[in-house]
């Protein structure tokens, strides 16, 4: 048993240091893409303003804000994936049974 424990833990070190590795090179990506994103979701915020002003269907300037708000949901959470998993990674790597 003590044996299977230290391979597990061997195993869970390993992808740990992995998931650190990769969060932390997704850091660059991440601050770049958000970045892109937030300038991106400011474009669809204004443009659905701009839209709800205008004598266009309601069903457009629904479909207008739907997408502006999922634009804003996908560039508030690029952030936050680097950090998930190396959190993750810190977690596996002092993960004790």
């Amino acid at each position: 048993m003590i044996i299977i424990k230290a391979i597990i833990q061997f195993i869970f070190k390993i992808v740990g240091i992995l998931l650190i590795i990769l969060g932390q090179g997704l850091v660059l990506l991440a601050v770049i893409s958000g970045w892109l994103m937030n300038i991106i979701t400011a474009i669809f915020f204004f443009g659905a303003i701009a839209m709800s002003f205008s004598d266009m269907a309601l069903g457009q300037k629904i479909t207008i804000w739907v997408i502006a708000i999922i634009v804003g949901a996908i560039a508030t959470n690029i952030y936050t994936l680097p950090q998930r998993l190396v959190n993750t990674g810190t977690y596996l790597i002092d993960y004790e049974f």
